[in-house]
């Protein structure tokens, strides 16, 4: 492979059994002869976003690229964590899907609240799975982010997993960095209000859910920032 040329990470959810080969998709196959300009005989890795990490060997690239699957590993996701995320204003959505996928977030699941509804998220869901599994491909994660349909806040907040590390982000919560840390309990739960903020209400039912206030800043955030500072925070607690 040409000393310049970005390392390749495909994503193929149906990865087959050491030995097989397969014929590269058409976007997967031009990534790799020309944006990388892999030639016959060297390598590429992929996963199928669920933990596993292939060894590929290029065997033919002319119309078409076809490779073998010489091993597959697998690592366990060590840490998971959901965004539960409010509607942030304007088009800032896709930009907000593709960093919490690059950070290693793992349930991304927008919530709709009395001061904001996911009203442009209307066959969304196609368009955010794709920015993830490009996310997956830049970040070389091994585990894609799943992305799930809009639901409202009492009905998210009734769903989660018992026994989770639940954190709302909140300006008169505990300030991050003073002692604090993500438990190590899984899946730690992040939840961001819209841009008009939760509702008395919603607030009160998040506590009522376990959910420990938590202040990402000094100032007011956008829920896009937010949610970013959140998953950061996240990020940069564990092992």
């Amino acid at each position: 492979m040409a000393a310049d040329a970005a390392p390749a990470l495909l994503y193929l959810p149906g990865l087959p059994e050491p030995g097989a080969r397969l014929e590269l998709a058409a976007a997967d196959a031009h990534y790799v002869a020309r944006v990388c300009r892999a030639r016959v005989g060297e390598r590429v890795e992929a996963t199928d976003g669920r933990g596993a990490r292939a060894a590929l060997r290029l065997v033919e690239v002319r119309r078409g690229v076809v490779v073998e699957l010489e091993a597959v590993t697998r690592e366990p996701a060590l840490r998971q964590s959901w965004v539960l995320c409010g509607a942030p204003q304007g088009e800032r959505a896709d930009w907000l899907v593709e960093k919490l996928a690059e950070l290693g977030v793992g349930r991304f699941l927008p919530v709709d609240t009395v001061r904001g509804r996911w009203r442009a998220a209307s066959g969304r869901r196609a368009r955010w799975e794709r920015l993830a599994i490009a996310a997956l491909r830049q970040s070389r994660r091994l585990h894609l982010m799943a992305v799930e349909e809009p639901a409202p806040l009492q009905q998210a907040l009734s769903s989660l997993p018992p026994g989770s590390s639940c954190w709302l982000a909140d300006l008169s919560g505990a300030v991050t960095g003073h002692g604090l840390a993500p438990t190590g309990v899984d899946p730690t739960i992040g939840l961001i209000g819209p841009s008009g903020g939760l509702d008395d209400g919603e607030r009160q039912a998040a506590l009522v859910a376990g959910f420990q206030p938590l202040r990402l800043s000094d100032a007011r955030l956008r829920t896009e920032t937010a949610a970013l500072a959140w998953a950061v925070w996240w990020s940069a607690g564990g092992p």
